[in-house]
């Protein structure tokens, strides 16, 4: 028998039309491994596209009649939108199941879940720390960045259904329903950063040192592998190799592992090469046409494209509009507040965000920038010009400065 069925249990993931073959990929390996059908979220405007019934479950987000859901998926870009709902999500699967398991999209499995299961017959909450030994001081951000983004990485939890699974799981929601931005500047990071805190809540809670799970880019320093014979894989010579999760995989360059910065020693390593390579074959196998969809709610309905301002503006003034308004109407209070205050592209051109990385490319800028900062130091002076400093801070969430914002 189905070891899910017997532990009736059931296994998740969220994601938009345009990571679908990442999903599906996932469901595959889950299929082949544990016989288990993957219960796919789509968190896109439902439209009619052909789906691969044979190898998951697929639910559309507006199927599922969550409150305000329009008004989320307008606040919140699409990797905020669709980690807000996932405690959620898990709560509903819980009304049927006794246990869950979520998985994000762009994970693997090698070798069956039952580990998994186990360890929620031992305790009703399974996290995984993003890394289990201290980083090296050698390395750029040292353990800052997990200062930043969480202890925990969410690409995996399991919880069963007892009290103090479900309790987790409300107060999970409720904070990622009402606070799901990535504003690393305020102590948020989409759903991860909450969950840094839970351990203060709940005494039940198991953060698993299982190294055979949740392997990454940004724990493999410590994880080493080992191609087995039945092509299975053994992390460290001792922990079989549960999933992997390939976040961020550069699909152009697979012996690359990561988009992300990683040291030159990680990239060429043969273990990583050989997978990579193999997951890169597996996406390719799984590129269907409704991948090409662009993200529903990206857009308003006459087509302006809603940037990452506009979003922030939103969440700033949506309480102000009213309660059954639809903030996707371009002709609604949503598109007159947008061009009231300039929030949309003139060329409707998306959003690319930059990062750390990219100074480099921005010198000019910031001459310029750094030229006009010196100026306000020595208009200010030294004591002015850090509470100046700490008030850019502050205005970089524009979501928190209403006056900027006519209506």
């Amino acid at each position: 028998m189905n070891i899910f069925k017997e532990n009736n249990c059931a296994v998740f993931t969220v994601c938009n039309l345009a990571y679908l073959p990442k999903a599906l990929v996932l469901a595959e390996s889950l299929l082949r491994v544990d016989g288990e059908l993957l219960n796919i979220y789509i968190f896109d405007k439902k439209i009619d596209v052909d789906l691969p019934e044979s190898i998951a479950k697929f639910i559309w987000i507006e199927d599922l009649f969550v409150s305000n859901l329009y008004q989320m998926a307008f606040k919140y870009d699409i990797t905020e939108f669709s980690t807000s709902l996932k405690p959620y999500i898990a709560l509903e699967i819980l009304e049927n199941y006794e246990k869950v398991i979520f998985l994000d999209p762009d994970t693997c499995l090698f070798d069956s879940l039952k580990p998994v299961l186990q360890d929620l017959e031992a305790k009703p909450i399974i996290l995984t720390p993003h890394y289990v030994h201290p980083h090296s001081d050698q390395l750029p951000d040292s353990d800052i960045g997990m200062m930043r983004f969480g202890s925990f990485n969410l690409g995996f939890f399991a919880v069963r259904k007892t009290n103090q699974g479900l309790d987790f799981l409300r107060w999970w929601s409720d904070r990622c329903i009402r606070f799901g931005y990535f504003e690393t500047q305020f102590g948020l990071s989409t759903d991860q950063k909450w969950v840094s805190i839970a351990p203060c809540f709940f005494s039940d809670l198991y953060v698993s040192f299982n190294l055979g799970y949740n392997v990454a880019f940004w724990n493999i320093q410590e994880r080493m592998l080992e191609k087995l014979p039945d092509g299975k894989y053994l992390v460290n010579g001792e922990f079989p190799l549960i999933f992997f999760h390939f976040s961020s995989f550069d699909e152009a360059n697979p012996d690359r592992l990561t988009k992300r910065p990683l040291s030159e020693t990680n990239r060429h390593r043969k273990d990583l090469v050989d997978l990579c390579f193999l997951y890169k074959s597996a996406l390719d196998a799984k590129k269907i046409p409704a991948s090409k969809i662009k993200y529903g709610f990206d857009y308003m309905s006459n087509g302006d494209y809603i940037s990452p301002t506009l979003r922030r503006a939103y969440a700033c003034i949506s309480k102000e509009l009213p309660a059954d308004h639809d903030p996707f109407d371009s002709n609604g209070p949503v598109g007159k507040f947008a061009k009231l205050n300039n929030l949309l592209e003139k060329n409707n051109t998306p959003y690319k965000a930059n990062s750390f990385g990219d100074v480099p490319n921005h010198r000019r800028e910031f001459l310029i920038i750094n030229f006009f900062m010196r100026l306000i130091l020595r208009l200010l002076g030294p004591n002015k010009f850090s509470n100046f400093s700490r008030l850019l801070v502050y205005l970089s969430s524009f979501r928190q400065n209403r006056d900027l914002w006519k209506l």
